[in-house]
């Protein structure tokens, strides 16, 4: 008969795909598409009520709560983006978020950005996004006044702080799906893993060998 030899190969071949094949890596900013909901955040004497979950905000971005705040203004994806930017000038508003990384791992970012305020010929505004204290995006006043894509690279310390900011007049920044990710872009399935899922595909496979020989008889 050729039903079992069929069998084993496919069990075999299921278990050769599962220790080759790689696993998708997750975005490690966390509500990076600002859809997780808001909190009261209160710094230097000011609150906001619209900061969103999982980020930290610092005194410029509390001072002004209705230029800084979760929107459902001009989203780029979803329900919500992020409006910041005080006016040219004031006290620079920003948002703080602190992940875990592998030290000495390459991570590849990409961030969506509108400027409301292009074309007013306002020459003082700009965005920053950093990486440890270091500029990965800078824009100004010749940014795009329609959602952009922006991408960035870095290489991780084990734990690190994306620092997004900005300050414009008379428009804000808006901001949407902040997003960092491994640049293999792939993990591999722990070796336990394997061994479990193997024993059961193997497990399921002698039961079903049993299964047609008992129907053969």
């Amino acid at each position: 008969m050729i039903t079992r030899p069929k069998l084993v190969i496919g069990v075999l071949g299921l278990l050769f795909l599962l220790q080759s094949s790689p696993l998708s890596a997750s975005d490690i900013v966390f509500n990076g598409g600002f859809e997780g909901g808001t909190y009261s955040s209160t710094v230097g004497g000011y609150t906001n009520n619209g900061v969103p979950v999982g980020w930290t905000a610092n005194s410029g971005f509390d001072s002004y709560p209705g230029y800084n705040f979760v929107t459902t203004t001009n989203p780029h994806s979803g329900s919500y983006d992020l409006r910041i930017g005080n006016d040219d000038g004031e006290d620079l508003p920003t948002l703080s978020q602190t992940f875990s990384d592998v030290s000495g791992d390459t991570y590849s970012g990409s961030i969506w950005v509108l400027y409301g305020g292009a074309g007013t010929g306002d020459t003082l505004p700009f965005f920053d996004l950093s990486v440890d204290g270091t500029n990965h995006v800078a824009l100004n006043y010749l940014a795009s006044g329609s959602w952009t894509e922006y991408t960035f690279s870095f290489t991780g310390l084990g734990s690190d702080t994306l620092t997004i900011s900005g300050n414009t007049s008379p428009s804000e920044w808006y901001v949407d799906d902040v997003a960092v990710n491994a640049a293999s872009s792939t993990v591999t399935p722990e070796p336990g893993t394997l061994l479990l899922f193997g024993t059961f595909l193997a497990g399921a496979g002698l039961f079903r060998l049993r299964q047609i020989a008992a129907s053969s008889r």
